[in-house]
């Protein structure tokens, strides 16, 4: 009786089963449940200091470099005093961007820095904390 009961479940939910799975292998192969899907490149700096990302981070030579593109949004010139980029968990820093930049209002300027250490590994999903000093450079403020 048990076995029979079992073929009948089978055979009346069995297509469903079957759909499931389908659905399942079609979203494993789209990509849609990668990592590199879920997670978009994002950065963030404020709303009158946008930023993002003018290429992605790349090895070369033993070391990670990475190019971020900032707009001044400000109605007013700036002057980029410091910018410094690290690893979320702060161990890791990235040098050599520059300072002293004078952005004015509605204009951009590429920052490139190199992260200190081992190369950041291929197709890895990683975290930054950024800290952007400036200063208005506007003679009535």
């Amino acid at each position: 009786m048990r076995g029979q009961a079992s073929v009948e479940y089978l055979m009346t939910y069995g297509w469903a089963i079957f759909a499931l799975l389908l659905v399942l292998a079609a979203l494993l192969t789209s990509g849609i449940l990668s990592p590199n899907f879920l997670v978009s490149e994002e950065c963030n700096l404020g709303t009158n200091l946008q930023c993002r990302f003018v290429s992605p981070i790349y090895n070369e030579g033993g070391s990670t470099t990475l190019a971020l593109e900032v707009f001044n949004g400000f109605p007013y010139p700036i002057r980029i005093e410091e910018f410094q980029l690290e690893t979320e968990d702060g161990t890791r820093s990235f040098s050599g961007f520059q300072s002293g930049a004078e952005l004015l209002s509605g204009e951009t300027e590429v920052f490139q820095g190199q992260l200190s250490g081992d190369p950041v590994p291929e197709n890895t999903i990683g975290r930054f904390s950024a800290n952007v000093t400036y200063r208005v450079c506007a003679p009535e403020l």
